[in-house]
C-alpha cells in the first residue's frame, strides 16, 4: 500500500537526534497495557551468529548477526513458541506489550531485531546497528505513483526485503530447534516445539506470511497490517503475478478500515492480501475502525509526539493495543492450545482519544 509508510528522511533524522536531546518530551511516563494471564514473565536477549550468511548490507565480510528477545513464563514447564517480526524502521521491542502479554498466557515469544531494516538494532555486546540508508531509500520508493515502473521498483525491492528477513526468521527457528536438543538452559527447557506461532507488524507482516508458506512446522500466522509482498511471484507486463496455490495455514490478516476501504478500490487488480485470502484454506480477517498503520505497535503508547509524526489514528491508543493484544492471544489459544472457541470478533470499533 503506497500511503502506509509516512516516513520522510529528515524526520527520521530529528528522530534520532531529539532521543538525545529531549527523551522526556518524546518519551513520557504512560499507562502500560495491563497483562491478563497468571504467569510471572521474565525476559533475556541474545545474539547470534549465522554462519551460512554473508550480512549484504555491509562490505566487512561479515557473517549476519541477528539478536532475538524471549519473553517467558517463569514458572516451570512446556508452553507453545511465538516469533515476532517487526515492521519497516521498529524495533525489537515495537510490540513488547503483546509479546509480554502472551507469555504471561504460557507462551514463549521471540522478537527478532532485524538488523538494518530496524531503526536500530543493539546487540549484547553493545553493538548499535542503525538502519540502512538505502533500505530507507527503497521503502521511500513505497510511497511514488502507481506507473509501471514504480510498481516494478516494489516488486524488486521487496524480494529482496523478504530474502534477508526470512532468511532471519528461519535461522531463528532452526537455531532454536538446535538448542531445545541440547542446551540445558532454562529457557528452551520450556518450549514445545510442536506449537509454533507467527506475528509481524508492517513488513514484518508479510515476512511472517511468507515463512508460513516456506516451512511445515508453522501451525498459525498473524499479519498486522502487511502487504503479503511474498506472495507475487512475477512482475509481467506490467501486472503483478500472484501464487495461485492455496495459503497451507490459518492465517488472520488484520487491517485499519482506512488501509481496507483504500485496498478495496484498487483500480484494475485485486489487492495481493485479497486474492490470497479467497484461496487460502484457512484465513480469517479482521478490521479495526479508527486506527491508523502504527495502533497495530506500542509506540503511540511509548512516544505520542513520534507515533501522531509518523501516522496514528483517532483510537484511544491503549484502547486499541489491548484490543488487538486480546486478539492476538486468543487466535494464538485457539490454534496452538486447542482451546475450544476462537472468541475474535470480524470487526472493532476502537473508542477514539
Amino acid at each position: 500500500m503506497k500511503k502506509r509508510t509516512k516516513i520522510i528522511l529528515f524526520i527520521i533524522s530529528i528522530i534520532i537526534l531529539s532521543i538525545y536531546i529531549t527523551p522526556k518530551i518524546l518519551f513520557p511516563k504512560y499507562e502500560e497495557p495491563k497483562v491478563t494471564g497468571h504467569h510471572e514473565v521474565c525476559a533475556i536477549m541474545d545474539t547470534w551468529i549465522d554462519e551460512a550468511r554473508r550480512e549484504t548490507y555491509s562490505e566487512t565480510e561479515e557473517n549476519r548477526s541477528v539478536t532475538v528477545k524471549f519473553w517467558y513464563p517463569q514458572e516451570n514447564g512446556t508452553y507453545p513458541l511465538v516469533i515476532f517480526s517487526h515492521g519497516a524502521t521498529g524495533i525489537i521491542d515495537s510490540n513488547f506489550s503483546t509479546c509480554k502479554e502472551l507469555a504471561s498466557n504460557g507462551y514463549v515469544v521471540v522478537s527478532i531485531g532485524h538488523p538494518y531494516q530496524a531503526m536500530f538494532v543493539e546487540d549484547i555486546y553493545g553493538k548499535m546497528t542503525f538502519i540502512d540508508t538505502e533500505f530507507m531509500n527503497q521503502v521511500m520508493t513505497d510511497n511514488g505513483s502507481d506507473s509501471p515502473e514504480h510498481e516494478k521498483a516494489v516488486y524488486e525491492n521487496s524480494k529482496e526485503w523478504l530474502e534477508v528477513r526470512t532468511g532471519d526468521v528461519n535461522f531463528v527457528l532452526d537455531t532454536i530447534y538446535e538448542k531445545c536438543k541440547v542446551e540445558e538452559a532454562d529457557i528452551f527447557n520450556k518450549i514445545d516445539i510442536e506449537k509454533i506461532g507467527l506475528f509481524g507488524h508492517s513488513l514484518g507482516g508479510a515476512t511472517v506470511v511468507a515463512v508460513g508458506r516456506q516451512r511445515d512446522d508453522i501451525d498459525a500466522v498473524i499479519d498486522l497490517e502487511g502487504t503479503m509482498f511474498g506472495e507475487y511471484t512475477g512482475f509481467v507486463n506490467d501486472e503483478y503475478m500472484m501464487n495461485a496455490e492455496p495459503y497451507p495455514i490459518p492465517v488472520l490478516d488484520v487491517n485499519s478500515a482506512a488501509v481496507y476501504k483504500e485496498a478495496s478500490s484498487l483500480a484494475g487488480r485485486e489487492y495481493v492480501n485479497f486474492y490470497i485470502g479467497r484461496k487460502a484454506k484457512n484465513f480469517r480477517e479482521v478490521i479495526f475502525y479508527n486506527a491508523a498503520h502504527l495502533n497495530f505497535t506500542d509506540l503511540p503508547l511509548v512516544s505520542p509526539i513520534l507515533a501522531n509524526m509518523l501516522g496514528t489514528g483517532e483510537a484511544a491508543p491503549l484502547l486499541c493495543v489491548e484490543a488487538m493484544n486480546e486478539m492476538i492471544l486468543h487466535y494464538f489459544d485457539y490454534y496452538l492450545k486447542d482451546a475450544a472457541t476462537l472468541d475474535i470478533q470480524d470487526e472493532y470499533h476502537i473508542p477514539t482519544k
